[in-house]
């Protein structure tokens, strides 16, 4: 879509992701060249007034080449043991490589946690946009994979980077690793296999067919790329998946090149706190709903009563993020995530009850409404 291509060089807050195999070499050190040849392509977009953040991986990878366990696969405290090593070589190269162009630059390291509590999300966006705007540095983002683990983990970049990209209202989201866009097919396995060069809709096909194939220098793969285009859509940010190892691949995207998948966003856009509940709050439990709840909030636009309750599912307290879900022939199907009024033994004391009923159940009746409609996003 060439109208779509010639806005990138409008785009005025850019978040580049740049995966493992962008950043390492074969032998899993850091490829000092061709991070210099990327650097040096950022580095003008900030000269010319752009914001830009950096989301990087390698970090584990640099660290199993500089512990020299390469070859094999790792357990969680080896994983973490790599990259404490290699985010150090990793972030002293970006700093000494983007130096060469004049541009500074700063680390921040993530967990879920942050990403999941509301006021670290507003803060993490007020730290990133001072960088930016203040002080013109390009914020260095990458997963504390040295500390995280199950329930803090955020899992990929590509969904860091989605996740950066949405909280900044950001323009554009490059994502370069090993693989040239979207195929119709993997093309590693696949000959025939042809690039898409346009997506403005994720069919659950498209999701059926992104293989993935993450290997040991990375932990995504098509899969959580369409994830994150996903996210992005709904942000209302264009998203480039391109290889990054193409000669001049951000200048040439920037200049609009046909190179790669572009994803068009949709034109409505979430706002900041339904994209966190949407995508960055870590669920603490489950709502099962009954049929006519479930076209109440996906046809309707409706908030969830409690009569429409037909299961609750773990522990949570009232605030707590939740995953709404409806069982039908084909299965469980999660339609919605919201944030509950109730905690889960109250929760399941009003379930399939009327709202005027909740008084007589709880001895008091604070709200109506199990997830009212404005803390919930329909997926």
């Amino acid at each position: 879509m060439v109208a779509a291509r010639s806005q990138l060089a409008q785009a005025s807050r850019i978040v580049v992701k740049l995966g493992s195999r962008v950043v390492t070499a074969a032998e899993g050190n850091v490829d000092e060249p061709h991070l210099a040849h990327l650097a040096e392509q950022i580095a003008e977009l900030t000269q010319a007034g752009k914001e830009v953040v950096v989301v990087t991986s390698g970090a584990i990878r640099a660290g199993r080449n500089h512990l020299d366990i390469r070859d094999r696969s790792l357990d969680l405290p080896a994983r973490q043991a790599a990259a404490a090593v290699g985010q150090i070589e990793l972030m002293w190269r970006y700093r000494e490589i983007f130096g060469r162009f004049g541009q500074r630059i700063a680390q921040v390291l993530l967990t879920q946690a942050e990403l999941s509590d509301f006021r670290r999300y507003l803060h993490l966006r007020n730290t990133l946009t001072t960088l930016l705007r203040e002080y013109r540095v390009v914020p260095v983002l990458n997963e504390n994979d040295s500390v995280s683990a199950e329930g803090v983990q955020i899992g990929e970049n590509d969904r860091l980077a989605a996740v950066v990209a949405s909280k900044l209202d950001a323009d554009l989201l490059l994502s370069l690793s090993d693989v040239a866009g979207y195929f119709d097919g993997d093309p590693k396995r696949e000959p025939s296999a042809k690039l898409i060069p346009v997506v403005e809709e994720i069919t659950s096909e498209m999701e059926r067919k992104a293989a993935d194939t993450a290997g040991l220098a990375g932990r995504g793969g098509m899969r959580t790329k369409m994830e994150s285009a996903r996210l992005a859509m709904d942000a209302g940010v264009i998203m480039v998946i391109a290889h990054g190892r193409e000669p001049n691949v951000v200048r040439r995207i920037m200049r609009g090149e046909e190179i790669g998948t572009i994803v068009i966003p949709k034109l409505g856009k979430m706002r900041s706190r339904k994209r966190w509940i949407a995508y960055a709050a870590v669920p603490r439990g489950q709502v099962m709903v009954d049929e006519g709840a479930a076209r109440a909030l996906v046809d309707d636009g409706k908030s969830l009563l409690p009569v429409g309750i037909v299961a609750v599912e773990g522990e949570f307290e009232a605030g707590d993020m939740v995953t709404v879900a409806v069982e039908q022939t084909s299965g469980r199907r999660e339609i919605a995530r919201g944030l509950s009024n109730f905690d889960s033994q109250d929760l399941r004391r009003i379930q399939g009850c009327r709202s005027k009923d909740i008084v007589k159940r709880l001895g008091h009746r604070d709200f109506d409404e199990a997830i009212h409609r404005d803390n919930l996003v329909v997926l």
